[in-house]
């Protein structure tokens, strides 16, 4: 069970995935991973879990890209709306 309080919304993750694809292109997931690391040492737990859930949404979108297109539908019946990079 997700609990509101403990989890962030699904659509909060992807807008964040979104936003950092759009800013930082491949190098999004190891932006978000550091994002991870310094909420860490602010002590902010919500956005640590959001960067953290945020990276894992960037890592499937990078290997969906990396499948080719097939990939990206499967993300797509899967439910997930995360921007793909073209190869």
């Amino acid at each position: 069970m997700r609990l509101p309080f403990v989890h962030p919304p699904q659509d909060k993750v992807v807008a964040v995935a979104n936003d950092l694809i759009v800013r930082f292109g491949r190098e999004a997931h190891d932006e978000a991973l550091h994002l991870v690391q310094v909420a860490a040492r602010m002590r902010a737990n919500r956005n640590r879990r959001l960067y953290f859930l945020a990276a894992r949404e960037i890592e499937r979108s990078l290997a969906d890209a990396q499948t080719g297109s097939n990939g990206g539908r499967a993300s797509e019946a899967a439910g997930s709306s995360v921007v793909g990079i073209a190869p």
